[in-house]
This record gives C-alpha cells, sequence and structure tokens, in this order.
C-alpha cells in the first residue's frame, strides 16, 4: 500500500509542459537465444559514457523497461546465472520516444571442468528502418559531427517538410517562423539558444505528433540535449578559420572536456560508480563579416569619404545656397568590397554541467550556461559612406536549472514471491529554472555618457535687447508712477542674438565639420574681427550647418551621410523563472500502460529602456528659461506698467523703453530647476563671465556635456507629451530597473516618475497522457490544458478610450446632459441594451446618430450600416462622436479592465500500427495553441496616454488570445530492403485566430492600427521520405515535400499594405510567403571505414582515405510567391510613400527556383599512442582535419525581387517617366542615378555566398 501512495503521488507531481521532460525510455525482452524462452530476473545494467544510468531485472515474462533516460548513445550488459554475459553497444534513446530492444543471451561453456568462463560477447545496436515509438527526426553527436552546417535552422531544415527562409526562420509545415520554439535539455530558450558543437548529445526536430507535455507552439520544436558526464576524462580542442579563404574572417576556438569527479566503491565491480561528474564546453568567435552578401557592397573610395568627410558641404552649383558635397558623388567614387564593413563580432559560449548521483536511482543535476555576442549593427542606407559610426549591440543570455530525478521501486530478484504490484516502473523529476538575456546597444565611444552622443561643439550667443520702433502713441505708467505718452520711440519687444561662435568639440567631429564649413565661408563673407558672419541658431541650420543634437541629411533621400548614424542608447532584459514537476508510471493492467501526469508554472518579465540621447540637445533649451521668456509688462486700463523709461540727468525722456524680465515660478521646468541649481551650487560662470543666478539666462549649447545629468529631468520633460525622447517599461525613466507593479495613476498622477511596470505574462498548464500497446498497435491519448495570463490591464473598447453610455443606460438618463436625447425618439427594437450609443456632438449632444456592437455599426434608426465614416459626417465637427460619460475627463481606470486569462483544452492523439514486420501505417492528431508575441499585446500605459500624439503608430491590443491549430497527419512506411526503407505522408494543418493588423477605423479621439485574432490559415502537405543506411561508404537521406500554404495574412503585420491602400478588411485566402510548393533535400554521406573495414585505394603501403570522408546537403526548392504591381515606384528611398497597384492578386508570382550544395569533407587520424590500463582513459590522441564549405557551387540564388520588374536587382524606377523626371530635378542627374543603382542592387537579395572555412579538431 505504501509503494502504491508513493507511485501516485510521484505521478500527481509530473510534468514538462511548456519545458519538456527530455526523457526517453529503453525497453525490451529477454529470451534464450536457441529456446526463445524468456528470461525472468536476469540482471539488467545500463551504461551512459561510463556512467551507471539505470539497472533493473527482467519480470515473469522476460521483459525489462528502464525509463527517465536523457537522450544519447547508451551501452546495456545482460547477465544472468549459467549464462555467458552480453553488451549492446551505441542504443540511441531519444527524447520522448521509447527504443525498443530485444536481446537474446546463450548459456555458457566452461573448458577443462572449471576452466576460465568466456567474457561477454559485445554487439553494436543497429538502427531499425522502422521505430514504432517515434515521430520525430533525431540526429546524434556523430551525425551532428558530420554536416556541413552548425546552424540550428539549417540542421531543421533537413527535415522534410521544414523550410529556412533567407532571415534565417524555420517554417514547419507551412506554419508561420514565430511558430518554432527551441528548447536545450527540454527548458523553452529565452535569448540565445546556441550551444558549442562539442557539447550536443542530440538534436531532435519534432513537428507532427507531438506529445501532450509539449506546448506554447503552433508549429515545430527543435530540442538540443546536452551531453552530460562520463567514467573517464575526455576532452577536445577545436579551431577553424576561414580566413585562408574569405575576407569574412570567420575564426573560432573550442574546447570541451567531461569526466568524473567522485568515483565510489572505485574498483567495487558492479557497486563501483560515479557519484559526481562534470561536463564542460566554452568557445568563442571572431567573425569580421557574420552575415555575407552575395557578390559584395558599394563603398566609397577611401579618397573619396575623405574628402566628403572633411568638406561634408558645398556651395551648391546650380544656384544660391549650400549642399551636400556627396550629392556630386557617381560611380567613379565607389568600389566593390567583398565583405562589409566594421560589422565585426565577438560571440562566446560557456556551458557546464555537474551531475551527482547520491545512489544509483537519484540524480542531481545542475546545469548552466552563459552567452555573449558584441558587434555594431549594420544598417544598409549608412553602409555608404558613414559605416564608422554603427550602433554597437552586447547581447548577453544566462540559462540555469537544477534537476531532482528518482526511480521508485526497482525490481529484483527476491520479487519473484511477491504479487506483481499495480504500478511498476515510476519515476518522478522535478526541475527549477531560472533564465535571463540582456541587450544593449550604444555608440561604443559614448556608452551610457548620454549627453555626450549629440554634442558638437560649443556654440557662445552673444545675447542682446532687440527693440522695435513704435510711431504711435503709446501710454505708459513709468518707473516713476508717472502716466506718460510716448510715441516715436524704441520698445523692447525680445532678446536674441547678433553673433554666435563655434568651437568644435571631439565628441562628434564628422557632425562638427558641417558646422564648421559654414562658419568658416560667413566668416570669410561677412565676419569682421570680432564677428563670426553667424547671427542665429536657423542661420546655422538653413545653411546645412548642424547644432548640437542636429544630425545631417540624406544623399538623395538613399544613403545617410557621414556623420549621420548612432544617435540613441537602449537597453532591455527578459527574465524567466519556471518549476515543474513530471511523474510516469507503468500502470499493470492486461495491456501496460505508461501514464504521466504534469504541471508547470512560469513567469517570464520583459522590460526595456530606451533614450534618444542626441535629440536631448534639442529638448534642454526648450525646457530651460521657459520662467523668464516674458517681459515684466503689464496692461491695465489702456497703461501699460512696468518698462524702464530712459531719462537723461535732466529728467527727459531720451528714445526708449525696457523691461526687467519676469520670473514665473510657476513656468519653470524641473530640468531648469536641477541645471540652475548646479551651476549656481558649482559657481559657473556664464559666456558674459558673471555667475548664474535664479533669473540667469542659460545658454545651453554653451555648456559641456559633463554639467548634464538625466537626473535634472522629470519623466514628463521626457515624454514631452508623447513627443517622446524616451520609452520604457520595468525601468525606470532613469533607465533603473523596477519590479514593483503599476498602474494607470503612477504614470498619470506622477509627474516626476511616471512608472511603467514589466510585462509579466504568467503561463501554466497541466497535461495527462497513456500510451499503451495493443498486440503490435501503440496508441497515445493525451490532453493537455492551456493557461495563459497577459497579466496587465487593457482598454475596454477598441473604439473609445473613455468610458461611454450604452443604449441601456441612455433610457435611464432623466436629466442633465443628454437628457434630451430621447425626446420624439425610440431606441429600435435590435438594439441591444449594451450597444454604445453615437450622438451629434460630445459636449452638448441633442441628437443619437448611431449605435456599435463591437465593430458592428448601425444607424439611429437601427439598419446596419458597411460604413461608419456616415455617423462621423453627420456630427457637428465631422467626426466620430461617441455619448461620453464624462466630455471633460482624461483617461481614467474605468476605461480599463483587467486581461481575463484564457483556458485552452489541447487534446493529442497519435498511434502507430505494423502491418506487417516490413510496413507500418501511423496517424496523428493534434491541437496546439501558442501565446501572442510580445509586440502585438503588450500596451503599456504610455501608448493610450500619448495616443493622439502618436498617429500612425501602431498600438498593440491587450485582449488577444492565443492561436489555435489543428493538424491531422496520415503516414505510411515500407522498408524496401535491410538497409532501405521509404515514407509516404500527407497533412493538414488549419490555424484560426491567428494575429493580424487591422484598421480601428472611426475610433476615439483618433483612428488607429492595432492587432486582432483574425487570421486564417489552410496547409496542405505531401512528404516522401527515402533513407538509405550504407554498409558499404554511401548512406542517404531524401526528402521530397509538396506544399499549399493558404491564409489571409503571411505574418502579422502583411495586412499594412491593404490598410495603406484603403482595404482594410479584404480578408482572403491567398498563398503565404511560406508557400514553397516543391522541394527537395538530400544528405549524402561517403565515408571509407578504418582497419579491416578499408576497401579504398592503397598507394604503397599507404591507406590514402582511411577514416576520411564527405558529407554533403544538396537542395533545391520552388521559388516562394510574390506580389507583382503594375506600376513602379523608388523602392530604395527612404521614406518612400509611393502606392502601387497590384498586378493579379496578392502573392501571385513566382520567385525563381534555388539550388545549393554545402559539404563537410573530413579526414581523422590517430597521431599519439598512450600506453595505459584505465579502461576508462582514451589511449590514443585523435586529429581530425575537416573543410567546411557552404554553397559549394557559388550558387546565386534569388531571396526576394522588386514586384514590378520580377527583378531582384532593377525596380524599374529609373527607366519609368516620374522616375526620369525626378532624376533630372536632382542636383545632379547622373549622381542620383548611380547612387539609386549602387543601393537598389541589394546582395541580401540573394542568398549566401561560397563559405569556405578549414578546422581541427583534437580529441585527447
Amino acid at each position: 500500500m505504501n509503494k502504491l501512495l508513493t507511485v501516485l503521488f510521484a505521478c500527481l507531481l509530473g510534468s514538462s509542459v511548456y519545458a519538456q521532460s527530455n526523457f526517453g525510455k529503453l525497453q525490451g525482452n529477454i529470451t534464450d537465444a536457441k529456446t526463445k524462452v524468456p528470461i525472468a530476473y536476469a540482471t539488467i545494467q545500463l551504461e551512459k559514457d561510463g556512467i551507471r544510468k539505470g539497472g533493473t531485472f527482467t519480470d515473469d515474462n522476460g521483459k525489462y523497461v528502464i525509463n527517465a533516460l536523457d537522450p544519447g548513445s547508451y551501452t546495456i550488459t545482460v547477465k544472468y546465472i549459467d549464462y555467458q554475459d552480453k553488451q549492446v553497444t551505441d542504443i540511441e534513446v531519444s527524447s520522448n520516444s521509447t527504443k525498443f530492444l530485444n536481446i537474446e543471451i546463450s548459456q555458457t561453456s566452461v573448458e577443462d571442468g572449471g576452466g576460465q568462463v568466456l567474457g561477454p560477447i559485445v554487439v553494436r545496436a543497429g538502427k531499425p528502418m522502422i521505430e514504432k515509438d517515434k515521430n520525430s527526426k533525431t540526429l546524434s553527436a556523430g551525425e551532428i559531427a558530420k554536416l556541413p552546417t552548425r546552424n540550428l535552422g539549417a540542421i531543421a531544415a533537413t527535415t522534410s517538410g521544414a523550410n529556412q527562409d533567407g532571415n534565417g526562420g524555420i517554417s514547419f509545415l507551412g506554419s508561420r517562423t514565430d511558430g518554432t520554439a527551441y528548447f536545450v535539455d527540454g527548458v523553452r530558450v529565452v535569448g540565445s539558444a546556441s550551444v558549442p558543437q562539442s557539447a550536443q548529445g542530440q538534436i531532435d526536430i519534432i513537428q507532427s505528433g507531438i506529445p501532450a507535455q509539449y506546448g506554447d507552439f503552433t508549429g515545430g520544436a527543435i530540442s538540443v540535449t546536452t551531453k552530460g558526464p562520463s567514467r573517464g576524462t575526455f576532452r577536445s580542442f577545436e579551431l577553424i578559420s576561414s580566413s585562408p579563404f574569405d575576407p569574412y574572417h570567420y575564426n573560432q576556438a573550442e574546447f570541451s572536456s567531461i569526466g568524473p569527479l567522485w568515483v565510489k566503491n572505485k574498483g567495487g565491480g558492479d557497486k563501483e560508480y560515479v557519484a559526481l561528474g562534470y561536463q564542460f564546453a566554452a568557445n568563442i568567435n571572431y567573425t569580421a563579416d557574420p552575415s555575407p552578401g552575395y557578390g559584395g557592397f558599394y563603398y566609397l573610395k577611401d579618397a573619396s569619404l575623405q574628402k566628403i568627410q572633411e568638406n561634408p558641404i558645398i556651395e551648391n552649383p546650380n544656384g544660391p545656397g549650400f549642399v551636400y558635397s556627396s550629392l556630386l558623388l557617381d560611380k567613379s567614387d565607389l568600389e566593390w568590397s567583398k565583405a562589409r564593413k566594421n560589422v565585426g563580432a565577438y560571440v562566446g559560449n560557456a556551458q557546464g554541467k555537474i551531475e551527482f548521483l547520491p545512489n544509483k536511482s537519484t540524480s542531481l543535476t545542475l546545469f548552466g550556461s552563459y552567452n555573449q555576442g558584441q558587434g555594431n549593427n549594420w544598417n544598409y542606407s549608412q553602409s555608404l559612406m558613414d559605416y564608422s559610426n554603427y550602433s554597437n549591440s552586447t547581447n548577453q543570455t544566462l540559462r540555469t536549472y537544477l534537476k531532482y530525478t528518482q526511480r521508485l521501486g526497482e525490481t529484483s530478484e527476491d520479487d519473484k514471491e511477491k504479487e506483481k504490484s499495480l504500478f511498476s516502473d515510476a519515476f518522478y523529476t522535478i526541475r527549477l529554472d531560472y533564465q535571463s538575456s540582456w541587450s544593449e546597444t550604444q555608440n561604443i565611444l559614448f556608452g551610457d555618457n548620454i549627453f555626450d552622443y549629440g554634442h558638437i561643439g560649443k556654440f557662445t550667443s552673444n545675447r542682446v535687447p532687440v527693440y522695435q520702433y513704435t510711431e504711435e502713441a503709446t501710454r505708459f505708467i513709468d518707473q516713476k508712477g508717472d502716466t506718460v505718452t510716448r510715441a516715436g520711440f524704441f520698445n523692447l519687444v525680445d532678446y536674441g542674438t547678433n553673433n554666435i561662435t563655434f568651437e568644435a568639440s571631439d565628441k562628434n567631429p564628422e557632425r562638427a565639420n558641417y558646422t564648421q564649413a559654414i562658419f568658416d565661408y560667413a566668416k570669410a563673407a561677412f565676419g569682421g574681427s570680432n564677428r563670426t558672419g553667424i547671427f542665429s541658431d536657423d542661420q546655422v541650420i538653413q545653411q546645412l550647418g548642424l547644432l548640437n543634437g542636429f544630425t545631417p541629411g540624406l544623399t538623395y533621400s538613399l544613403w545617410n551621410n557621414p556623420g549621420a548614424g548612432n544617435n540613441g542608447y537602449s537597453k532591455s532584459q527578459t527574465e524567466r523563472a519556471a518549476a515543474y514537476a513530471q511523474g510516469e508510471a507503468i500502470l499493470n493492467l492486461e495491456n501496460s500502460h505508461d501514464l504521466q501526469f504534469g504541471m508547470y508554472y512560469e513567469q517570464t518579465s520583459f522590460s526595456s529602456w530606451g533614450i534618444g540621447a542626441t535629440n536631448l540637445w534639442r529638448l534642454m533649451p526648450l525646457l530651460a528659461n521657459s520662467h523668464i521668456s516674458s517681459l515684466d509688462q503689464i496692461t491695465e486700463n489702456g497703461y501699460i506698467i512696468g518698462g524702464q523709461h530712459s531719462y537723461d540727468d535732466f529728467g527727459t525722456f531720451t528714445d526708449s523703453v525696457s523691461y526687467n524680465i519676469r520670473v514665473d515660478k510657476d513656468q519653470q521646468k524641473t530640468f531648469d530647476k536641477n541645471l540652475r541649481a548646479k551651476l549656481i551650487d558649482k559657481g559657473i560662470k556664464d559666456i558674459n563671465g558673471n555667475l548664474y543666478g535664479e533669473t540667469s539666462y542659460i545658454d545651453i549649447n554653451s555648456l559641456d556635456p559633463s554639467i548634464f545629468d538625466l537626473k535634472m529631468f522629470s519623466a514628463a520633460d521626457l515624454w514631452n507629451n508623447g513627443n517622446s525622447y524616451v520609452n520604457y517599461y520595468g525601468y525606470d525613466y532613469l533607465g533603473r530597473r523596477t519590479r514593483k507593479k503599476f498602474g494607470l495613476n503612477d504614470f498619470i498622477n506622477d509627474a516626476q516618475n511616471k512608472s511603467i511596470g514589466s510585462f509579466a505574462p504568467v503561463y501554466s498548464a497541466i497535461w495527462l497522457q497513456d500510451k499503451f500497446q495493443f498486440k503490435d498497435l501503440i496508441l497515445r491519448l493525451g490532453v493537455r490544458v492551456e493557461r495563459y495570463d497577459a497579466n496587465q490591464s487593457g482598454i475596454k473598447d477598441q473604439y473609445s478610450l473613455f468610458p461611454t453610455y450604452s443604449a441601456g443606460e441612455l433610457a435611464n438618463i432623466a436629466s442633465g446632459r443628454g437628457a434630451a436625447l430621447l425626446n420624439g425618439y425610440d431606441i429600435p427594437a435590435n438594439i441591444g441594451d449594451d450597444y454604445v450609443v453615437y450622438v451629434n456632438d460630445i459636449n452638448d449632444p441633442k441628437k443619437v446618430l448611431g449605435y456599435r456592437d463591437g465593430s458592428k455599426w448601425y444607424n439611429a434608426d437601427g439598419s446596419e450600416l458597411s460604413n461608419p465614416a456616415l455617423l462621423a459626417q453627420n456630427s457637428n465637427s465631422g467626426r466620430i462622436q461617441p455619448f461620453l460619460v464624462d466630455a471633460k475627463e482624461g483617461l481614467v481606470n474605468e476605461s480599463f479592465e483587467d486581461y481575463t486569462p484564457v483556458i485552452n483544452v489541447l487534446p493529442r492523439v497519435w498511434f502507430s500500427f505494423p502491418i506487417n514486420s516490413e510496413a507500418q501505417f501511423f496517424a496523428n492528431y493534434d491541437k496546439l495553441a501558442q501565446r501572442p508575441q510580445n509586440g502585438a499585446i503588450f500596451a503599456p500605459i504610455n501608448a493610450y496616454a500619448y495616443l493622439e500624439s502618436n498617429q500612425g503608430s501602431v498600438l498593440a491590443n491587450p485582449n488577444l488570445k492565443p492561436r489555435i491549430t489543428t493538424s491531422y497527419e496520415l503516414g505510411f512506411k515500407q522498408t524496401l530492403s535491410k538497409n532501405s526503407a521509404l515514407s509516404l505522408i500527407a497533412a493538414y494543418r488549419e490555424t484560426v485566430g491567428d494575429y493580424a493588423l487591422v484598421r480601428i477605423d472611426q475610433s476615439y479621439p483618433i483612428s488607429y492600427n492595432s492587432y486582432q485574432n483574425l487570421d486564417f490559415e489552410t496547409i496542405k502537405n505531401f512528404r516522401a521520405e527515402y533513407e538509405l543506411r550504407g554498409e558499404g561508404r554511401t548512406s542517404l537521406a531524401l526528402n521530397y515535400s509538396l506544399l499549399f500554404a493558404d491564409g489571409t495574412g503571411s505574418n502579422v503585420n502583411s495586412a499594412a499594405t491593404l490598410i495603406q491602400a484603403n482595404l482594410p478588411n479584404l480578408r482572403s485566402l491567398y498563398p503565404t510567403e511560406r508557400d514553397i510548393r516543391h522541394q527537395i533535400t538530400a544528405i549524402l554521406d561517403y565515408r571509407f571505414k578504418s582497419g579491416n573495414d578499408y576497401t579504398g585505394p592503397i598507394w604503397g603501403k599507404t591507406r590514402v582515405f582511411e577514416d576520411a570522408g564527405a558529407n554533403f546537403i544538396i537542395s533545391t526548392k520552388s521559388g516562394g510567391p510574390y506580389s507583382a504591381y503594375v506600376n513602379p515606384i523608388a523602392s530604395v528611398a527612404i521614406g518612400s510613400s509611393g502606392r502601387q497597384t497590384l498586378d493579379g492578386n496578392p502573392f501571385g508570382s513566382r520567385l525563381p527556383w534555388q539550388f545549393k550544395v554545402d559539404a563537410n569533407f573530413n579526414k581523422n587520424f590517430t597521431i599519439k599512442k598512450k600506453h595505459t590500463k584505465d579502461q576508462y582513459r582514451r589511449n590514443a590522441m585523435d586529429l581530425s582535419v575537416f573543410l567546411w564549405v557552404q554553397n559549394l557551387l557559388n550558387t546565386q540564388n534569388v531571396e526576394s525581387v522588386y514586384g514590378f520588374t520580377g527583378l531582384a536587382n532593377n525596380d524599374g524606377w529609373l527607366s519609368s517617366p516620374i522616375g526620369v523626371q525626378q532624376a533630372e530635378n536632382q542636383v545632379r542627374t547622373q549622381s542620383y542615378v548611380d547612387m539609386y543603382n549602387a543601393k537598389v542592387n541589394n546582395p541580401y537579395s540573394y542568398s549566401v555566398p561560397r563559405l569556405t572555412r578549414l578546422g581541427v579538431r583534437v580529441y585527447f
């Protein structure tokens, strides 16, 4: 009874939901080799890398089961009295599947009457052509090492039905690329999924027949299992370089080590086991160009670049004024570079694992990994002549987990007489995991010195009073109190500047050159001994000079000028903490049932902070001196009071009236208060040598950046009523992490801080699964229940930012505003009580114009409207007028409601049925769900507070629900020979409630774009898979996929062009961008074996190709769909707003076919023999030399084209009438044409060029 309770408790602890369990199972039967009689209570021992990983005894029927196994390669040893021991090696166990292995053992023979017993028989486990309990693709460590790629997406793309797009995204069976999940040791990845190759034990690709323990993805999953400790100590070191072959300079070093830390009962035979072991791997990579473009890129020649950097502004050759000197560049100034410049990147990975086994049935695993990458952010428009000013990003990911696993109730020979338990082979595992991912983007020179970003130099303005001559008679009360009338006098009206000087800073020398050029010209033309010829800030800007906080304009709206880039600083953090438990037990009924039950809880926190650092220099002058911007004068009864009239010594008025500066303390900004306090405290003097005081004018541009501090601002200063210079959530406005939850009032009513909390959604799930075998039929039935809570407040009504009256409430208004609306008017019978009322005037409603139910509109008569604009047109203002509860009130809590958690019940069914020993039929049904992406669902309060100031932006929908995918698959697999098989698979998928960009038209106070669960997709797929496991030199895995992927949208923002074309509600099924109709992929391995199995040429005594081989990934696919257009636009111009008219249907045209071959050639050597008696130590130092080539044939594969021409290098603009006219209107026509042609031929319109890398790996 106690054992039964223990097992039930273990099952109730189970889970592996959003994080998978990652365990596999091994089971089979032990029989006599001659009689085929089951061997009861034979001893089973299991090892992985020399470490005991489990053991059991066969039951009365000779059956054994060992579960809770980490994926990898195992060795099993079978022992039984009077039978020869048998050892089976290289048993590949995969996650979430059962490996069936039946073993026959033979009785021993003893020579010479009690002589020496024969040693164990050792055989290598074969991999069956048909695995009846497996529905995913698995690659072992050895197979991974042979492949000519190390990219997880590229590895997954070798699976039939999977496709990798030009941006590296993976689509499984036509699903959206954001539906792909990555796991490392069962933990869903936050941040980088990179794992050193030497630490990869196994990779599983899962896209159908998905167990109930998987969730929160609607495409497929890529799962990496890392290696564990070993009984012996083994190390490897690897160097890879592309520097001898290309200018991309891919260089990587990698080290790994695994081994024991504590061997318990060492030398004790079967009692010996590794109680504490470790695994460690690390690599570091530097690449000069991490993402090469096909053919290369245009750059300015060094001499031409230096010329425009030093002289960025010249006199306009076609008229007055100045122009950028870059406007005169042409193709003679350009050169072609195969590699991009100034984009070098470093990436480092370190990963370790410690496993503690207090006994043979319990393990405790501590895992930790750290990834850091740093590099400059390439920008195409910046690359021609401003590549020295790329921003720099640092990304870091920390991942750790603690896992406890215990097997319960191992059988033994003593169990012979006991009644068979209802439950057996139980285990449970509990895991806690934590992940954190940070990113920081900055100017590498300035870092977080925010005020250095926009500083060009010191501008000193000579501030002088501005008088206006007044002829008209004006009445005053002068400083004596006398009433006087003046006419023909000079009246002070303002203060201005009559001379500005400039001293260039070394912070941004390229920008300073623009300003220096203007000052140099003005000095020569208009200046004097004490004058620069520059009289105002406007004069500098009009002549294309730059003030602090300003950046140069564009060259023909195509390319950034030197000094334009790198203007902001930002950082973000994503944290995830999760806990899960999983339990499993076998229910011993007539047909045993493998029961799993699990629970999972996870919370993720998303935080971000960014500031427009350069633009702060434009904000600060607006915030300073606002309280001293007016003259101290008032007008009473027609008299101006406060003037200082000029009198001579005889009391006679001379010629002018001046005024003191009025101090309006209530107008003083927080920034001014804090800056002024610092200037006064530090005793800093102004440009005239006077100490700053409370009424001193502060000339911002004359101050050094070190004077300023972000703490001088209030949050309200930086938000600037929606024209913001800052954006944050989960940080305070100064960029410090906050970990509190904030509400509407914290932002609206606290001008100093305007706090916004992190986006912290909560995800949880439970699942139950039963897998059982009835004769030869294997059936897996599961159900998964997911709960998603966005854990935020959202707007109640997407069509109104403020509370509104409903029709039911309108009927109850007896007096006050709106009481007259029902005079002589009855609410139509078909109008529900909860319908929103629309009136003629928000402030003074006199007439009901219509109603709204969700997104359905009605007029005042109750007739449904197809266009709600009619209600706006009939209002007094011509704008939509909802009947607001309070027309004067701002944003209030009543406008918001908490997110209602969504619960989805997701059944999963999978079964496998062998038709005979050489053919198998399988089918599955999956229902999957995936939570919304952050950008679509997270709407911080500032988005609502400043909605009117951000017209044209997209407002997330905080009420989005998870999308749902239903999948059906039917397959058949047939062995063609003992080493080849063919599979035929048909699948159908349907996704509902996918995320789509929509127009919320006639919303109040403005219309805007947002997201809704509107998109729908249907995917039909047929796949054929052929596998040849060569007993000789050749192995082949070949697959073909036929795919039809139709939907109402290709991605979350694909409706943007329809909205722009004023067709926001067009929802029809068209091919999506993932509709790759035909795809063929082959993995071909050609390899010479070693030793007695070598069959290659021999030159003299040298086996030339011994242990050498080549692995190829050969792929071809039909082109994806694109939309053709009947008219060209300036496609590559920045800010181009031209509209194109579709030629036919959306995605009605096709790209060309693609063909690509990747190859890995390698040769292994044994370079040193070691003499050791320790069976767990490597007795040789092995060396592997390899040549890794991507796109071996350097095929030019087109990834994208321009819709008008269907070409990758020409959009047709320059040859169009409008394009010709625009070129002729430029400063220099040929320059415009050459600059446009340089940009329109984007190397990223093609896939990668040939990449060649030489590597050497040493095992010791």
